[in-house]
């Protein structure tokens, strides 16, 4: 199993060359990852028309949403994904979810679900079974809280380059 990373659009999708289309006929296919903010992630697939002149692209298809999700490429060399909704795993399977794929994942993205991982772990423990729901969210606010400010102080240093601000390089994005 190989984690793929970096296909994220049509332009720069992985592309495999010989896939079947109906019985008898072969095309191309591509495959990319999706993002859209208030959606998630998503697996996108794109196949040729072999019955058409030039080998048009047909309409893409895309899978359901995850809040995060990876490309893979598994031991037989197809085209996988494999996705995790924060909301329904505990932070255990979030974890292991993040140990087995973090390197498919922008730091960014990265840095979102350690925070979630570190609100889930702050609300279990303080919760017992029977509790009522709102038990452990102060504490959960609390730790998703603190660790977005470390990110935010991450983000703040990288952007000092021997004690200039990248806006004083003209290195912002800004410009």
């Amino acid at each position: 199993m190989k984690v793929l990373s970096g296909h994220t659009s049509p332009e720069t999708a992985y592309v495999v060359e010989d896939y079947p289309y109906g019985f008898r006929l072969r095309c191309r296919i591509r495959y990319w990852l999706e993002h859209r903010p208030k959606f998630g992630f998503r697996l996108m697939s794109q196949t040729t028309n072999p019955k058409r002149l030039g080998e048009p692209w047909n309409k893409p298809k895309g899978s359901t949403y995850c809040h995060f999700g990876v490309m893979i490429l598994d031991d037989k060399g197809h085209v996988t994904w494999s996705g995790i909704h924060a909301g329904y795993a505990d932070s255990r399977e979030l974890q292991d979810w993040l140990n087995n794929y973090s390197e498919g994942l922008s730091e960014k993205h990265r840095d979102q679900l350690h925070a979630i991982i570190a609100a889930k772990v702050a609300y279990e423990s303080h919760r017992k079974d029977g509790d009522p729901l709102e038990r452990g969210l102060a504490e959960a606010r609390v730790a998703y809280a603190q660790a977005s400010a470390q990110r935010a102080d991450r983000e703040a240093e990288a952007d000092h380059i021997d004690g200039y601000d990248r806006d004083d390089l003209g290195e912002s994005p800004d410009h």
